[in-house]
């Protein structure tokens, strides 16, 4: 019995030592992907992996158009479509603010605008024959 008391002993000293000896470092995060902080020198390589994944492949679809520029007759056309919509809409303005009409309507392309008082209120409704939009703003006070 004094032979399994002592070894009892012996294997808690050799335990308690060995867990003074123990030592853990920190943890650290070290990123690879330079767009985390990582080295810059990773992106070739980081790249070059994500191309050979990429299991995707072009087909030149309708998409593309999408990410093209427009051309300058394209431009150009859409400013003057621009300042003919913001010269409708100073019309608009004019009658509704400032000549206080109650009701009226004119067409735009092919977009038919109309506006009407009710209450304190102008409604204004532009419909393109697809979709309607309705506007609700209030009244302005004439004087």
């Amino acid at each position: 019995m004094c032979h399994s008391s002592t070894s009892r002993l012996l294997v808690a000293t050799v335990v308690l030592a060995a867990a003074g000896m123990v030592q853990a470092g920190d943890l650290i995060y070290r990123p690879i992907n330079p767009s985390f902080g990582g080295d810059p020198f990773n992106s070739s390589h980081l790249l070059q992996t994500a191309e050979i994944q990429n299991e995707y492949k072009d087909d030149g679809s309708e998409f593309d158009s999408l990410f093209e520029e427009p051309s300058a007759a394209e431009e150009f056309a859409d400013a003057i479509n621009r300042t003919l919509i913001g010269e409708s809409a100073n019309e608009l303005a004019n009658a509704v603010f400032e000549q206080g009409t109650p009701s009226g309507s004119f067409t735009f392309d092919d977009a038919m605008v109309s506006y009407q008082t009710v209450g304190d209120r102008m409604k204004i409704t532009v419909s393109d024959g697809l979709q309607t939009n309705v506007v609700t703003v209030p009244k302005p006070d004439n004087k």
